[in-house]
């Protein structure tokens, strides 16, 4: 069995070994139609400019002209089977079996992790804790049913890359304390299995789609002729695993949020995947990521969200050369989003800015590029179940290393996409 298969077996059988030797006169349900759902979602959607980057391109979006030689399309974009067993009052599992279109392997484990969350201490103190397969505490926006966004059909771009390159196995605890109408909380955790993060960020760029990464799922790296590369490059295969452990060494992260008096609610996230940057596993180099993300919502009232998150950090993978490491680059990426309830209706406008800035060998695989997107929604649900949103994004960016495919550096793109989601 692979590094990767028994990390996530034992993720997934310690959890649950935890629960069933919980408080044996504790409320368990493991079966019943309460703890299982779902979530289909169909999309019809035509977009123009280049090919995605899902095909091979550069493309900045989920979805290209390219694409299957035809647009528009009709798709499943994703289909959720969502397990939440309940092992104790205190103690409850969550499992995420996804199957969309994209990744290599089609259908995957998204989550699979055990919480413990005792009720409040009389001194306002609140404890809580996760372990196994998750996205670490980053989006303020994918808060709908198995990770998904609730006020847009794609998430920002740094919430694209987190669906995508930022996924963990990890062991984290939470301490809150709340008092007369605010609150404070700390978070930490200890991780493996995100060596690879940074692959993407790195030789494709930010890309805004609502892809998310599995456990055994491979995205592909867009085609670059070798002589475009530094030598060590070419031992790269033409996938990155989203999941993987390579090094054998832990990263932490680490969040603190206050919730103010004042309708505001502000946090901020440091991670570290503590990579050795040298380590190779089937084709798949470790990378030494660090970000900073800080987040900030806004809410006056009941019908009005504010929400915004800035990011800033590095990666770097590869051997030290006299003039620095293989792979060097620094990216930064920001969003200001804002919500607006009419009656049972949403509409959504959102606005991105993302750089990446090479910082070596720049005349053999030029990795720079820096773009921005406007996003507009409109969200309508018939009932509790079925739901429909209409979403119009345009991207432009400017990335040199679209000319190794023979393209120009600047490009726009534009998708329109309806998605039918059904939940049950």
């Amino acid at each position: 069995m692979s590094p990767r298969a028994l990390i996530g077996a034992a993720a997934l059988a310690g959890g649950l070994t935890m629960g069933l030797a919980g408080q044996a006169r504790a409320q368990i349900d493991l079966v019943s139609p309460a703890v299982i759902s779902g979530l289909i979602d169909a999309r019809l959607s035509a977009t123009d400019g280049e090919k995605s980057w899902l095909d091979g391109g550069y493309g900045k979006t989920r979805y290209g002209s390219s694409h299957s030689g035809e647009t528009p399309r009709l798709q499943i974009a994703s289909a959720d089977l969502v397990w939440r067993p309940q092992f104790a009052w205190d103690l409850s599992g969550y499992v995420d079996a996804v199957a969309q279109p994209g990744q290599i392997h089609g259908v995957g484990l998204s989550e699979a992790l055990l919480s413990y969350k005792p009720l409040p201490r009389p001194d306002g103190f609140r404890y809580s804790a996760r372990f196994g397969l998750m996205y670490p505490p980053v989006s303020m926006e994918n808060d709908g049913p198995a990770w998904t966004p609730s006020r847009t059909i794609t998430p920002s771009a740094i919430n694209s890359w987190i669906g995508e390159e930022v996924k963990t196995v990890a062991a984290e605890a939470t301490v809150a304390r709340r008092w007369d109408n605010q609150e404070i909380s700390a978070t930490g955790a200890v991780f493996v299995v995100d060596d690879t993060s940074g692959t993407l960020l790195s030789w494709r760029g930010w890309a805004l789609h609502d892809v998310r990464s599995t456990l055994f799922g491979d995205l592909p790296i867009p085609q670059v002729p070798p002589a475009h590369k530094p030598f060590f490059a070419t031992s790269q295969g033409p996938v990155s695993r989203s999941v993987d452990e390579i090094d054998g060494r832990p990263g932490v992260y680490a969040r603190a949020e206050w919730r103010t008096p004042w309708a505001v609610t502000a946090n901020i996230f440091y991670y570290d995947n503590a990579g050795d940057r040298t380590s190779v596993g089937g084709f798949n180099w470790t990378w030494d990521t660090t970000f900073w993300n800080a987040g900030l919502r806004f809410a006056p009232d009941d019908k009005t969200e504010i929400l915004a998150q800035a990011m800033t950090g590095r990666t770097v993978t590869g051997f030290v050369t006299p003039v620095g490491w293989r792979i060097d680059a620094a990216f930064d990426a920001a969003y200001l989003l804002a919500s607006r309830k009419l009656g049972s209706d949403l509409i959504t406008g959102r606005v991105d800015t993302f750089h990446v800035h090479d910082n070596t060998f720049v005349a053999l695989d030029d990795n720079n590029e820096r773009g921005w997107a406007m996003t507009a929604d409109y969200r309508h649900p018939f009932s509790d179940h079925l739901s429909v949103m209409v979403e119009a994004l345009h991207v432009q960016s400017n990335r040199p290393s679209r000319a190794y495919q023979g393209g120009a550096a600047s490009q726009s793109q534009t998708t329109l996409q309806t998605s039918l989601k059904y939940a049950f």
